[in-house]
């Protein structure tokens, strides 16, 4: 896979625009939620979604060595247990920290780690599928 290629630029332009429109959503919700008290939810929201976002980018940026890799299975499949090792990794970072400081509500910590899931969802089985719409 060449980076140079439309296929690779289109895919991570498709990489950047969700993970931008994520955690500003994300951001936007957090600053709500600080805006009616709920501090420690807000917060969880924010930490829980800056490693979605990271993870996710993580994710996409390896995906193009594996295919790479391809020739090799177990190269490809030797890429892949890293990347999967290191972003359990992650996102055990943000449970970590929530559970044990007060300042981070646990459970929004966990809805920010799916974040980015959410938005894939939404973007492609409600806005593609359902409503007909396109999303660029």
């Amino acid at each position: 896979m060449d980076p140079r290629s439309s296929d690779l630029r289109t895919y991570y332009d498709y990489q950047r625009r969700l993970t931008r429109v994520t955690f500003t959503g994300a951001v936007a919700v957090a600053v709500g939620l600080y805006g009616l008290g709920y501090v420690a939810v807000a917060k969880g929201l924010v930490l829980g979604s800056l490693f979605s976002v990271v993870n996710f980018v993580i994710m996409s940026r390896v995906l193009p060595y594996q295919i790479r890799a391809g020739g090799t299975r177990k190269k490809a499949t030797s890429v892949a247990m890293l990347s999967f090792v290191l972003r359990m990794g992650l996102f055990a970072i943000p449970l970590f920290v929530a559970l044990r400081n007060q300042q981070f509500q646990f459970w929004a910590v966990v809805l920010g780690l799916l974040t980015v899931q959410v938005a894939i969802f939404i973007d492609h089985v409600l806005l593609k599928h359902c409503l007909g719409l396109r999303s660029t």
